[in-house]
């Protein structure tokens, strides 16, 4: 026999007890009404980030100064936002927000939203997801004399919303506590933005990289490595991703629909003037080793140098050890060599240069690019190599090869390759590794490309890349054995 809500009526909680009054058509009614409730006052409740914005949430509650979220289309950004500022405005709602940083923010409540003039419109994403999302009548929005919204204001919270096309003067102002980018900002407002946090705060980028992302994945995204999330458009598929709200076939459609040259930064969040990267499998989580390490006492070391008239050589040195790894431990110059123009040292300077570095270091082999050293100048009838070995610097030509720059490609290439389907152990490594001080390495390494049209490879951060193609294709090898070393692990 069915059970009746009067056989329950004793164990009902009392806020429930007036229902067992109503009508089956009342009781609807009063559901109703709290959906509707819900709906109007409670969304931000009822947010549930997926996978790659979970990740973007939590480095925010982390308080890491800079945040970068590489996101595809159709991942969420926007509505991410919305939720972020909201779950910090009226305090977390969702259980995704329950952190002490969003219960307590530590910096002023004063927020800056930057993004282009068609994202601020009033039908444009930005208001149409706060409007979505925020608590109906709790929050104010004016205009300021912008077309668009230019302030919301709730809870003692001020969010001013800017674009990128106003006058860079207008950026000034009060201390803020967030600056959030939709998209990178031009790299002369980005040198802005720490005057701004005078007072402690937080730098959220969210973007789709297209081209106008290389000077930020250059000059910032090296120096965050630890805070950049990239998301996918499958990681906001409903059946691929966690959780997901795009169907997997429409997400396929999309992704049909973008050209090649697009399809990396629209479905895989990836910088799309990267596409044409010559070494992809070069990882800095993997290839940069954890601590700078040095060469074992005695161990012999290559010096390798790429010259030029006009810049600084390009110079890096490296060991081997017993098993045959290359470790590149040191280079020069040892800042951005991409921002030195107009070299004006000579082969004295050069000499004392390396000798200096070299003090306690057994060199013993030095290798030079061929092409620019055995070229003869028309001053003296002398290469450069030849000038070097006058004062006692004797150098190897670089290597010889068909196909020269494309063997030398495939040889680093071979270097840098383990199985990645395995965890990384003695026995599946690459057998490639740089010192995490080696900042003009490591960045060539990330950035030399072809371009996407004619598959030449650009000359833009080649210099060290052709360091490191001559060192692997001179194969050092330790000739005599060593001492026993104990060696840092390299990862994890």
């Amino acid at each position: 026999m069915a059970q009746t809500a009067t056989h329950y009526q004793d164990s009902l909680p009392p806020q429930f007890q007036s229902l067992l009054q109503l009508s089956d058509e009342e009781i609807l009614e009063v559901l109703e009404r709290k959906l509707e409730y819900v709906e109007n006052n409670d969304r931000l409740g009822l947010y549930t980030p997926n996978g790659p914005i979970q990740k973007v949430i939590q480095l925010v509650s982390d308080k890491k100064p800079v945040v970068i979220g590489s996101m595809a289309n159709g991942i969420g950004k926007t509505a991410s936002v919305a939720n972020i500022l909201g779950n910090l405005v009226f305090g977390p709602q969702s259980r995704h927000f329950d952190t002490p940083t969003f219960r307590n923010w530590p910096y002023p409540k004063r927020v800056r939203y930057i993004t282009t003039p068609k994202n601020v419109e009033e039908i444009g994403p930005f208001h149409s997801e706060i409007s979505k999302w925020w608590p109906k009548g709790r929050w104010s929005a004016i205009k300021g004399g912008h077309n668009y919204y230019s302030q919301y204001t709730a809870n003692g919270w001020v969010i001013d919303v800017m674009t990128y096309d106003q006058d860079a003067s207008q950026f000034e102002g009060p201390s803020l506590g967030l600056i959030i980018t939709d998209e990178p900002p031009p790299k002369s407002l980005w040198s802005t933005f720490a005057s701004r946090l005078r007072m402690g705060g937080i730098i959220l980028v969210v973007m789709t990289p297209l081209t106008e992302a290389a000077w930020f994945f250059d000059d910032v995204a090296p120096r965050h490595q630890e805070s950049i999330v990239y998301g996918t458009m499958e990681d906001a598929c409903i059946k691929h991703g966690i959780n997901g709200h795009l169907e997997h076939e429409n997400i396929a459609r999309m992704i049909a629909e973008m050209s090649p040259e697009e399809r990396e930064a629209r479905a895989e969040g990836k910088a799309m003037y990267l596409r044409g990267l010559i070494f992809k499998t070069y990882d800095e989580n993997v290839h940069v080793l954890k601590e700078n390490i040095k060469p074992p006492y005695g161990a012999p070391v290559w010096q390798v140098v790429d010259p030029h008239s006009d810049k600084p050589f390009a110079c890096v040195y490296a060991f081997p050890d017993a098993r045959g790894d290359l470790y590149i431990f040191d280079e020069w110059p040892n800042e951005d060599f991409y921002k030195m123009h107009n070299c004006q040292l000579d082969i004295d300077a050069y000499k004392k240069i390396f000798a200096d570095k070299e003090a306690g270091l057994n060199v013993q082999r030095r290798v030079i690019d061929r092409h620019f050293a055995d070229t003869a100048s028309a001053s003296n009838k002398r290469t450069l190599r030849q000038e070097l070995q006058l004062k006692g610097l004797n150098y190897w030509p670089s290597y010889k090869a068909e196909e020269e720059i494309e063997t030398g490609i495939i040889k680093v290439r071979e270097r840098f390759t383990y199985d990645t389907s395995k965890p990384l152990s003695a026995m599946n490594q690459p057998k490639l590794f740089i010192n995490p001080s080696c900042m003009n390495t490591r960045k060539s390494l990330a950035r030399w490309a072809r371009d996407p049209k004619t598959g030449k490879v650009l000359d833009a951060y080649k210099d060290f890349c052709d360091c490191v193609r001559y060192l692997v294709m001179d194969n050092p090898k330790i000739s005599e054995p060593l001492p026993p070393q104990e060696f840092k692990k390299r990862w994890g």
